[in-house]
């Protein structure tokens, strides 16, 4: 009788978190008030209205953002009556590409894109308009009648246009952009593997928000982190000059990443040219490690600070196998092993740290015979570790990082032969991303595309690895103004940019195929 359970499972909670692994916007946390305990509670109207794809009201109360329009953007229609055309004659290697560039609106595309691609796109990053009042964003209608639709598909005159501005002085300015970010996030968490992750780059206007809106539609469980990108742009703002952004991340199921045991690793930036560095004191210093390590030292202090090498400064003692910095021997917590260790010179006992030393008595002597223990002058110092940058290349993703803005606009500027775009997303930025998350063939999705940073990413880092990453670019037509440098260069629309990018830019890495494809609005 001891072992029984002397009452039943509560499977109504376990029925609840069933139902929120599926619809988590759907799950609220209400306290109880005989216990006081937090307890997961189904918003039904709302489930209701995403089943049935209508709109039901209710006062249940439930901590989250609220707003004009909100079920109506949470009840997303994924049926669609557009239709993907081909377009060969801009595309390379039409067959047999993987790749794909999609010129259309970025909803439809992904109610589309859901059909062949669920569950199938490890990564997802978007830079969406970031709604500081003079930004464009999208115009949908989530019922619509036959003439709307007619309109929209361009068989009656067009009645409006699918980007509008979005005032600071339009008292739903925030409600608005909610409307047109929220079924589209919705859509593409669709898309996302079970280990996939998304990435959406984010200014301080809208960052609340948006975390509040991904909790709801990924979990707040499913949270990764904030990303603080600081690009170093100065404005003339009257209290605080802002100059970072952020980038949101969220995975599709932190507990698969959990259980397979997955983690994010970047290649740690500026190696080769401290690899190169080493060589050329290798050639003119020999086996004159001392030397070698005084100039490399030199070398690390006349780099500029924003020089990704000169992160790496504590690596600067060099010897037979290489670049190393002398790292911390004693033991991580109280209670290592504590015994006598003779300096190699003056043969008395070195000094013993507080907490013991990190390995035991013979793997440290196996490391002190293959000279992987550095010592000091005598035997009054503790003995180091040395930790060599070959073994040392990658690390996991810091979530605040330095790189300068202007560098990405300079280096789309010299591919595309004049400044095209203003302020575009770092592709060097992007291609860590890509890095730390994805692997061979897996696909990486971006229905903001712009100028295809993303996609230029994805070619970068398949070149430095050798793997085969696929992408998938959702652009709308939409207009450049007659004046601008882009129109002068014979570019009528910011998708004609975005492909040609991919075009040069696969070029210069030798490939970069794609297909180009229209939506039927």
């Amino acid at each position: 009788m001891d072992k029984l359970k002397m009452q039943t499972p509560d499977n109504r909670q376990k029925n609840i978190e069933k139902i929120g692994e599926m619809f988590p916007e759907c799950i609220s946390e209400v306290r109880d008030n005989s216990s006081g305990r937090l307890q997961k509670k189904i918003d039904f109207n709302l489930l209701r209205s995403i089943l049935e794809e209508r709109s039901f009201t209710g006062d249940q109360e439930r901590h989250g953002l609220n707003w004009p329009g909100r079920v109506e953007s949470l009840v997303v229609n994924t049926v669609s009556a557009s239709a993907l055309r081909p377009v060969r004659e801009e595309s390379l290697h039409f067959e047999t590409t993987q790749n794909l560039f999609i010129e259309g609106d970025n909803l439809e595309a992904l109610k589309l894109l859901k059909n062949i691609y669920k569950e199938r796109v490890k990564m997802i990053y978007i830079d969406p308009p970031y709604n500081k009042g003079a930004d464009l964003i999208y115009r949908d209608t989530f019922v619509q009648d036959q003439e709307s639709y007619e309109i929209r598909s361009g068989e009656r005159a067009l009645e409006g246009d699918r980007l509008v501005s979005n005032p600071d002085t339009n008292g739903r300015f925030h409600s608005d952009w909610l409307n047109m970010i929220v079924p589209r996030l919705k859509l593409s968490k669709d898309l996302l593997t079970p280990d996939g992750a998304i990435f959406v780059s984010i200014d301080q206007n809208e960052h609340p928000r948006l975390r509040l809106i991904m909790d709801e539609i990924f979990g707040e469980s499913n949270f990764v982190a904030d990303i603080v990108w600081a690009a170093g742009r100065k404005n003339q703002s009257q209290l605080v000059s802002v100059s970072h952004e952020y980038i949101v991340c969220y995975a599709r199921d932190r507990a698969c990443l959990k259980k397979a045991k997955v983690k994010w690793r970047t290649r740690k930036r500026g190696l080769e040219d401290i690899y190169s560095q080493h060589d050329r004191l290798k050639r003119q210093h020999g086996d004159d490690y001392d030397q070698m390590t005084l100039k490399l030292k030199e070398w690390y202090a006349n780099l500029n600070d924003g020089d990704p090498a000169k992160d790496h400064r504590h690596y600067c003692h060099v010897d037979a196998r290489g670049i190393y910095f002398p790292d911390n021997i004693s033991s991580p917590s109280v209670g290592g092993k504590k015994y006598k260790i003779n300096h190699p010179v003056t043969k008395f006992p070195v000094k013993t740290p507080s907490n013991g030393w990190r390995f035991p008595p013979d793997k440290m002597q196996k490391m002190i015979d293959e000279d992987r223990i550095c010592f000091g002058l005598d035997e009054n110092s503790v003995p180091s570790q040395k930790s060599y940058l070959k073994d040392r290349e990658y690390s996991v993703p810091y979530s605040v990082f330095y790189q300068d803005g202007r560098g990405a606009s300079k280096r789309l500027a010299e591919l595309m032969g004049g400044k095209v775009f203003p302020f575009p997303k770092d592709e060097i930025v992007l291609q860590q991303l890509i890095e730390g998350v994805t692997g061979e063939n897996d696909i990486v999705l971006d229905f903001f595309a712009g100028t295809s940073t993303t996609a230029h990413s994805v070619m970068l880092q398949n070149a430095d690895d050798g793997k085969n990453r696929k992408f998938i670019m959702v652009q709308l037509d939409e207009q450049i103004k007659e004046g601008e440098i882009a129109f002068k260069a014979g570019f009528t629309t910011i998708s004609a940019i975005s492909r040609e990018r991919i075009r040069r830019a696969g070029k210069k890495m030798g490939g970069g195929y794609f297909i180009k494809t229209g939506i039927r609005m």
